[in-house]
């Protein structure tokens, strides 16, 4: 008998829920019922950031990257309006000049470089990179103490001193690759 009482207020519970207009009726703010709970409000000020900021803030890195590219090497033309107006500005002058060209090509890598590692996915492109230094493919992303991104070689004969790796910013690296694939290419 005593299973029989358990039951009984289960299947009571139930019914007055089912009765009660508030879990029935959609969109109802009534607080008295079987269930009722008390006045409930958003803890929250303010609503969540849609997407990362870090990445949006590398775009907005690349665009002024490539206005100043357009305004070294522009000859003192206008820059154009809007991020895809510039990009292209930008690569019809990389094709003016060989310096241009390898500005821009320079310009490029230390973002692409710099979105990898932001994001962490940049075994690939430090993977086709050598070590300006010992010219190894040993380059790993790091963290300068100023929170900016460098790169480290991790061969131990290339270390400044023992226990202290070869640190090298993000353009000296593309500047090494750049001018090391003309030099292979000439």
């Amino acid at each position: 008998m005593s299973h029989q009482q358990p039951a009984r207020q289960r299947s009571d519970l139930a019914y007055a829920i089912a009765a009660d207009p508030h879990w029935s009726t959609a969109g109802s703010t009534r607080i008295e019922g079987a269930l009722a709970l008390p006045e409930r409000r958003a803890t929250r000020t303010a609503a969540g950031t849609p997407y990362n900021l870090s990445v949006y803030d590398l775009a907005l890195d690349l665009d002024r990257a490539l206005e100043d590219f357009v305004r070294r090497h522009g000859d003192g033309a206008a820059i154009p309006a809007g991020r895809t107006a510039v990009a292209d500005c930008a690569a019809r002058l990389a094709e003016t000049s060989d310096a241009a060209r390898r500005d821009y090509r320079q310009l490029r890598l230390v973002h692409d470089l710099r979105a990898a590692l932001t994001i962490g996915d940049a075994d690939d492109i430090l993977g086709k990179l050598t070590c300006p230094a010992c010219l190894c493919w040993s380059l790993v992303g790091t963290r300068t103490p100023a929170g900016g991104w460098a790169v480290a070689c991790r061969v131990l004969r290339c270390a400044v001193e023992p226990g202290v790796p070869r640190v090298f910013t993000l353009a000296q690296v593309a500047r090494h690759h750049i001018t090391r694939g003309e030099t292979q290419a000439a």
